[in-house]
């Protein structure tokens, strides 16, 4: 079953914090996309992507029998346990230790099957950054809605009709004569209108915790209902799309979404040129693998900025939470031994999520880019 965006943070934190000494937790990443003949594809994929780790890492015949029961259980669960709406399965297990869990997403994930010491948890990471909760105001001059997008499906709706509306016979659009004279005060009722879903939209937007509002109105009416706004709500308006009255909902929806996927790539644009400004002694920027991961190890990121297609190998411990890109067979800091891990940066993730640090996720951000693929804020100098 596919559940909300917050709850499967809170769940992602707890599966960041396990780790096998042997570094064989099995995660597996599929799309399971009605565009994909995937029930046809993963097994095979699997298959073969488990003969090859196991090769690759020359594990004993016990070990690759442990993995071979974990192998065994991804298996059932796309076979048997994935529901139609699920775009995108992430399956996380460790049978020795009890861990077998699965996370079920409404959007497309990359195929890969990993076996390492944690979780690899970085592609539910980026999932979950796109499928942030949002609201939409769509607003007219006497009735407008309130929309809670969580994930891809719109979970609450608020229709508010304003008081000239209510004064009329929707059926048979007659205005008596008391109302007639109260629809000439049109533009107090429109602005009182405004006020009212300001009023419900701040008080849905402390409720659920949203960070990021999109307008959906004509440009005039838009300006009008900003007016009405407390500033803290008018600045978490980050997109305004044209009001269409043949749009369905679902239209609008999309639009919206791809309007904040906009606003929330040029907001990282702008913090990654924040962080630029900030590097160096006394500044609160770090940037590039090395700095960051130091400023992770110290709990010093307060927020992550990382390009959703930077991915680089390194080497990590089985013992802490030491990683580098440098291949060693002992940990610098416990000396314990190391094992390959094919994303480096999916640990800098994964120590953040521990952390309670902010990730955002960005995709051809230039400035990000610039800054070598990752960077971060930091909690203090």
């Amino acid at each position: 079953m596919i559940e909300s965006a917050s709850a499967a943070r809170e769940r992602l934190k707890s599966l960041a914090g396990v780790q096998d000494s042997q570094g064989l937790l099995m995660t597996a990443t599929l799309s399971t996309s009605r565009l994909d003949d995937w029930r046809q594809f993963a097994p095979t994929f699997l298959n073969s992507e488990f003969t090859r780790t196991t090769k690759e890492r020359s594990l004993s015949k016990e070990e690759r029998h442990i993995l071979q029961q974990d192998l065994d259980f991804v298996l059932d669960t796309v076979n048997y346990d994935v529901t139609p709406e699920t775009q995108g399965l992430a399956v996380f297990v460790e049978g020795r230790a009890g861990l077998a869990d699965k996370m079920e997403l409404p959007m497309r994930l990359t195929n890969r099957l990993v076996v390492e010491p944690s979780a690899y948890v970085r592609p539910v990471v980026h999932a979950l950054s796109l499928l942030e909760p949002f609201a939409v105001a769509k607003v007219s001059r006497d009735e407008s809605s309130l929309f809670l997008v969580d994930e891809w499906r719109v979970t609450e709706e608020d229709d508010l009709a304003g008081p000239w509306l209510r004064s009329t016979n929707r059926e048979t659009g007659d205005v008596p004569i008391k109302e007639y004279y109260a629809a000439a005060r049109q533009d107090a009722l429109v602005e009182h209108h405004f006020k009212e879903v300001a009023t419900s939209l701040a008080k849905l937007l402390e409720a659920s915790g949203v960070r990021r509002v999109v307008l959906c109105a004509l440009h005039d009416i838009g300006n009008g209902f900003r007016r009405q706004l407390p500033s803290a709500v008018a600045a978490k308006i980050v997109a305004e799309i044209p009001f269409d009255a043949l749009a369905t909902t679902a239209q609008m929806i999309v639009t919206a979404r791809e309007a904040v996927e906009k606003a929330r790539n040029a907001e990282i644009e702008k913090l990654a040129l924040w962080v630029q400004d900030a590097l160096g002694v006394g500044g609160r920027g770090t940037a590039g693998f090395d700095d960051v991961l130091e400023a992770v190890r110290l709990h010093r990121v307060q927020t992550l900025l990382v390009d959703r297609n930077y991915r680089v190998p390194g080497w990590r411990c089985l013992s802490c939470d030491w990683v580098g890109l440098a291949p060693v067979e002992r940990c610098p800091v416990c000396e314990e031994p190391t094992v390959a891990v094919a994303d480096a940066i999916g640990e800098v993730v994964r120590l953040t999520i521990l952390q309670n640090g902010q990730i955002e996720v960005g995709e051809n951000v230039q400035a990000l880019s610039a800054l070598g693929g990752v960077a971060g804020v930091l909690r203090y100098p």
